[in-house]
């Protein structure tokens, strides 16, 4: 996820924001996130080599960002 809801200031963070915030700044925040659409508890990815910072959440089981995609490749198969 790109967007996450931190209850502790009640912000809307982008991930790539929330990574760029020193070190003091974020960890009182890091284990207050949960998920926009559902509010199931969230965590906070920083950025790697390879990979951009990203949220990663538990979804509550409706969650419409928990929705299994279907692609066209599906129906090819």
């Amino acid at each position: 996820m790109r967007r996450a809801l931190c209850l502790a200031d009640r912000k809307d963070w982008d991930a790539e924001d929330f990574d760029n915030l020193d070190n003091n700044r974020q960890e009182p925040r890091r284990q207050q996130f949960v998920c926009l659409a559902c509010g199931g508890k969230a965590i906070f990815r920083s950025a790697g080599n390879t990979r951009k910072a990203t949220f990663s959440a538990r979804h509550l089981s409706d969650c419409c960002l928990n929705a299994q995609s279907w692609t066209v490749f599906r129906y090819l198969q």
